[in-house]
């Protein structure tokens, strides 16, 4: 053990004002935190999205699943899903999830640009502006082209990303304190206009230790997103504004992409 006293007290403060991964302390109470997204609907929706594209099978990859609450409602459906996560705290909340539903257990922790599977679904999915996450035009480009390597043929890679309009409207210098039991969660947005990132900033107080998070998003013009798919192995099928078919725009607060195999 070290004697140093400025490296003891170095340790001490990292532990008291440690900055963490994402959704690492936040997977403790990301349920409460989205207790307002209505899940089922969400779940109705891909249903509705597989019909409509004529998708007929029932495998579908969920990337970036979170706590598992959108692919246990897929899986209460009829549906089969593996679920991935970069974040191993958020993908043991989804193992409890399932196990208290007794399903069984498909997860495993990868990045969306590097999926190890041989194995191929109807379906790939990354959902409630998960992909906003992808931050650079190649590992976007990267992402797609992973979705479609993991795609059966007539198979579909749907996803959703926030618009400008969003951002500009809820995430804009906002500012959020919430306390649930012994946790008290504060989260501090902005957003940078000109780079076109959103930055979410959380602070946890947990037995008297603060913990912190922060998160970028970046907020791609639809043109963007446009241009990164003709560089991928997939073609552009459906674009619709939030959970509706309404065609999608930079009008759309929420614009789901459905993309299918380029033949």
């Amino acid at each position: 053990m070290s004697t140093d006293p400025e490296r003891n007290t170095g340790t001490d403060r990292l532990s008291q004002y440690g900055c963490k991964a994402p959704y690492t302390e936040l997977a403790d109470i990301y349920d409460r935190v989205m207790d307002h997204v209505d899940y089922p609907a969400w779940a109705q929706y891909i249903a509705s999205l597989l019909r409509r594209f004529n998708v007929t099978g029932c495998d579908i990859l969920d990337i970036a699943c979170g706590t598992g609450s959108l692919p246990l409602e897929l899986s209460i459906l009829g549906f089969t899903v593996t679920c991935t996560d970069l974040s191993v705290p958020m993908l043991k909340k989804a193992a409890e999830k399932f196990r208290r539903n007794e399903l069984p257990l498909r997860l495993f922790s990868s990045h969306m640009n590097t999926l190890p599977l041989d194995h191929t679904f109807d379906a790939v999915i990354c959902i409630y502006d998960s992909i906003n996450y992808v931050t650079s035009h190649e590992d976007f480009v990267k992402v797609l082209s992973q979705a479609a390597s993991k795609l059966n043929n007539d198979g579909v890679f749907i996803f959703d990303v926030c618009t400008i309009k969003n951002s500009e409207l809820f995430f804009s210098n906002h500012t959020m304190v919430e306390n649930f039991g012994d946790i008290r969660y504060e989260r501090f947005c902005r957003y940078d206009r000109k780079n076109r990132i959103q930055e979410n900033h959380f602070s946890f107080y947990k037995h008297g230790l603060r913990f912190t998070e922060s998160h970028y998003q970046r907020i791609y013009r639809l043109n963007e997103i446009e241009n990164m798919i003709s560089e991928s192995p997939l073609d552009e099928l459906g674009r619709f504004d939030d959970m509706s078919f309404y065609p999608g725009s930079e009008d759309s607060e929420r614009v789901h992409f459905v993309l299918g195999k380029r033949t």
